[in-house]
Parts: structure tokens; sequence; C-alpha cells
């Protein structure tokens, strides 16, 4: 909601509609617009959702295991087509812990992270902490700026 409210995609629905078109090689706009009314529909008859509970657990999560791995692979291969060097300390900082609060955090119980009374998506968290952590290395940088990444430097003999 509060998304919608300021303008913004939900950022995994964009991530996940991305895969899903990679997938399955449909980039149609009518044909994306068709099924996503069709999904606002179904969500309005509760026997639909209990049609798609009798799916086993184990096939939901082979999907779900493909889905996201799309998404991060296609995360993956935007990091390498934009040049961004993953051997300096920042990069690196920000990768990883997003990847571990992202994927830690989905094998909790239903992909919440317990904070006190408050469970969190994981997904979600990992990428407001990636921002916040981007936003503090953007305020407080570091006093010496790694030029050279570790992949171009010579090595020791």
């Amino acid at each position: 909601m509060i998304a919608g409210f300021i303008g913004g995609p939900a950022g995994t629905n964009y991530g996940e509609n991305n895969s899903v078109m990679a997938i399955t090689n449909n980039f149609s706009v009518p044909v994306l617009m068709t099924a996503a009314v069709i999904a606002i529909i179904m969500g309005f008859f509760g026997h639909i959702a209990g049609i798609v509970n009798t799916i086993p657990r184990a096939v939901i999560g082979g999907v779900s295991i493909y889905l996201f791995g799309v998404i991060g692979a296609q995360g993956a291969a935007l990091m390498i087509s934009e040049k961004l060097d993953l051997f300096t300390p920042r990069n690196l900082a920000v990768v990883a812990t997003i990847l571990i609060i992202g994927l830690g955090g989905s094998a909790m119980p239903n992909g919440m992270i317990p904070l006190g009374n408050l469970k969190l998506p994981a997904i979600a968290t990992a990428a407001v902490f990636g921002i916040i952590l981007n936003l503090v290395f953007e305020l407080f940088p570091a006093k010496r700026e790694v030029t050279q990444s570790v992949a171009s430097r010579p090595a020791d003999d």
C-alpha cells in the first residue's frame, strides 16, 4: 500500500514478473495484462485458493527455488553488464549482507525474520537493509577509497 501511495512498484513482484517473462520467453504486454486481470478476478473466489492449495508443497518449493534462482541470476547478470566492481569492500559488504539476510531469512518459517514481536519478510528486509547500508556508505565514506580491484592488481611474487 505504501509503495502504491508514493507511486512505486512492489520490488519483489517486479523481480518475479521479470523472471516469469524470462522463463516463459513471453514479453507480450496484452498477455501479461490479461494474466493480471485473471489473477485479480481469481482472488475473489476462495475455492480457487483451495485448488491451488492442493498442489504438493514439494512442487511449489521446486518452482519457488527455480523462480528465485532466476531472479538471483538476473541480478548477477545485471551487475556484470553494469561492470559493478565486486572486489571493493563497500560493494562486497552490500551484496553479501543482502544475500545472507534474503537467503537466510527465507529459510526461516514462512520466510519471515523474527525481530522481537515483529515478523519481517526476508526478501523485503534484505532490500531495505541494502538501501540503508548504501545510504550509510554514502553519508560516511571511507577515508581511503580502494581504486584498484583485486582482480586487476598484479600478483605478488
